[in-house]
């Protein structure tokens, strides 16, 4: 029994948008709701329209391609990466879709396919579509003794230029739903599976922490700043020299009860973007041996899968067999 598939063209499950016209069209790929992980459509790209020419507007796809090269790629420098320069000075046979909004942004769906070969030849690694939710803890600045008192419009602004800055990134962003003092904030960081916390200094420039995986990282200076060095932290994570080719990685797992159980589990594994093929190769008792073909290795594999915790490490490898990945099926 085999199934074999490809999960480069399909578009991952619609997400809820936040609410607000200013941030709309900046916003609609967000999950409101805090969570582990989300799926990030890293094809698409939102970018200013500039001014009504064509001239203009072709610059405005090609600035929306090298954005979505860097957020497909996990890389910074994607956008001057050769290759994509060249693709971005005549990015029409890569444009699926496109649309504008009355505030001129212009957001841009690309032809994965057509994309992930343009990243192949330019050497680029694969950032799979399923990233962990960053919770950002964000304090504003002190205001100087005599000065205004911090509204509510300067945390919004705060709080959109973040938004935007992961946009670009690819990286999907929370916010607590509950109010924090910095304290509280410092001590939730380490609970949260993935978190950035700015605390306010002159206005410009914050200090930094953010924290993944038991790693922290810290950084001082603005919001680009900040969330760029957490987008290129999980990158070089989740985004590895390996994505650059496709790998058979065999596993057996555990946990397959029924055949609902079986269904379920073909049917994740067949829906995670890095996952081409799915090979089925033997049953035995209540665990299922497959054949994964893999954009990426078993450890990225594996990075992938403690995401969301559908899919734990066995404490020991049903008999002992060597080669083979074991983990155990969470039914919900």
């Amino acid at each position: 029994m085999t199934s074999t598939r490809s999960n480069v063209g399909r578009p991952p499950p619609a997400r809820r948008s936040a609410r607000g016209r200013a941030v709309a069209c900046v916003l609609a790929w967000l999950l409101p709701a805090m969570a582990p992980a989300a799926e990030v459509m890293p094809y698409q790209a939102v970018v200013a329209l500039g001014g009504p020419t064509e001239a203009e507007r072709a610059a405005a796809f090609g600035e929306a391609l090298k954005v979505a090269a860097v957020r497909a790629s996990g890389r910074s420098d994607a956008a001057i990466a050769p290759r994509v320069v060249a693709a971005a000075a005549d990015p029409a046979s890569y444009v699926q879709q496109y649309s504008t909004t009355t505030d001129r942004m212009l957001k841009v769906g690309f032809d994965p396919r057509a994309m992930e070969q343009l990243l192949q030849q330019a050497g680029l690694p694969r950032w799979p579509s399923e990233r962990p939710v960053v919770t950002v803890m964000l304090f504003t600045p002190a205001v100087a003794a005599g000065a205004r008192a911090v509204t509510d419009a300067d945390r919004v602004t705060e709080r959109l230029e973040v938004e935007r800055a992961a946009q670009l990134r690819g990286v999907p962003i929370a916010w607590p739903t509950e109010a924090l003092d910095p304290a509280a904030a410092r001590a939730r960081l380490a609970g949260e599976p993935a978190g950035l916390l700015g605390l306010g200094g002159d206005g410009s420039s914050y200090e930094w922490v953010f924290a993944h995986a038991g790693r922290t990282l810290r950084v001082q200076g603005g919001i680009g700043q900040a969330v760029g060095a957490a987008a290129d932290a999980l990158a070089a994570r989740y985004a590895p020299a390996s994505t650059s080719a496709v790998t058979t990685v065999r596993l057996r797992i555990g946990g397959v009860a029924d055949v609902r159980d079986y269904a379920a589990l073909t049917e994740y594994l067949e829906g995670l973007s890095l996952v081409r093929s799915v090979g089925v190769r033997e049953f035995e008792r209540d665990s299922v041996q497959f054949d994964l073909g893999v954009r990426g290795d078993a450890e990225l594999l594996r990075r992938i899968f403690a995401l969301d915790g559908r899919l734990t490490p066995a404490a020991q490898a049903p008999g002992g067999a060597a080669g083979i990945v074991d983990f155990v099926w969470q039914s919900s």
